[in-house]
């Protein structure tokens, strides 16, 4: 119940924002860039940073933010195989599992480690950039057209 009333909340106030289509599309984008970055909790500080260099609605950007910030293992996930994909090498990782705790005992681990690391970074660029836009046209357009219709269903709820 309490869950309920809080996501009802959350999106009245994301619906009711005073900003145009193209600034709450914009904050809710590059709010959620930080999700693809370990950032150590420091996620959602960055989104709202992100929002006011970009001149975005920094409350979007919070939203973006915070919503991405429970499936990080699957985005790391998708890091490394987007990361592997794009460089043409065979991943280190084919399960969610084996996401990185790895013991460096020899120089041959800390070559395997830099692997990964290159094929996280490739993936983290590749991801950020093609979901920003993604999600920005989304949002968009679900902003343009729909803004006014889900309100009444949210308000509802």
């Amino acid at each position: 119940m309490i869950i309920k009333r809080k996501l009802k909340l959350y999106l009245l106030r994301l619906f009711r924002l005073r900003s145009s289509t193209h600034k709450i599309a914009l904050g809710i984008s590059i709010g959620f860039l930080p999700n693809w970055v370990p950032s150590f909790g420091l996620g959602p500080f960055l989104s709202v940073l992100l929002a006011k260099l970009f001149r975005a609605n920094a409350s979007a950007a919070l939203i973006g933010g915070v919503s991405g910030t429970f499936m990080w293992p699957f985005l790391f996930y998708l890091n490394y195989r987007v990361g592997a994909w794009a460089l043409r090498e065979k991943s280190e990782v084919s399960d969610l599992e084996d996401v990185p705790y790895q013991h460096l005992d020899t120089p041959n681990d800390v070559g395997n480690l830099n692997s990964l690391g290159v094929q996280f970074v490739t993936g983290m660029v590749i991801n950020g950039l093609v979901f920003a836009i993604l999600f920005y046209i989304l949002f968009f357009v679900v902003f343009k057209k729909y803004r006014l219709p889900l309100l009444a269903i949210v308000r509802k709820m």
